[in-house]
């Protein structure tokens, strides 16, 4: 979105949530808004349990990768990418149904964004999107 205002009407935002078009006014309007949630008497969520698909569904997911990579329809490269956002959709090496919370799955996103990060066809990729607004396939 090239404005808050687009971003909201794309969906990212929603309609109560709150644009500071001042950067000065920010911290301001954050200390405003925390104030009256606490006078209000908000209280967080409890954290939520959710149910993921394990280590079957990987499984099932990487086949057709595989063969992708196979038929030379994806990279080495594009399979692991692939493979490592498999896993943290699945939830990691559990059990069908089982139920992990946010965090068990930031977690894993942080780890697989992480491992992803420290290789070099992941870096030529993210500089070569931020210098030319395209993908690389690499």
């Amino acid at each position: 979105a090239k404005s808050a205002e687009q971003a909201r009407e794309m969906g990212y935002l929603e309609a109560w949530d709150t644009i500071v078009f001042n950067p000065h006014e920010l911290l301001h309007v954050a200390q405003a808004q925390a104030l009256a949630l606490a006078e209000s008497g908000y209280w967080p969520p409890l954290p939520r349990s959710i149910p993921v698909a394990g280590r079957d569904a990987l499984a099932t997911l990487k086949l057709p990768l595989l063969n992708m990579k196979e038929g030379g329809f994806i990279s080495e490269h594009d399979f692991q990418v692939a493979e490592r956002i498999a896993w943290v959709i699945c939830g990691g090496d559990v059990d069908p149904g089982t139920r992990v919370d946010e965090d068990w799955l930031l977690a894993l996103e942080r780890e697989a964004f992480q491992a992803l990060a420290a290789t070099d066809k992941s870096r030529a990729r993210i500089r070569h999107t931020l210098t030319t607004g395209k993908p690389l396939r690499n």
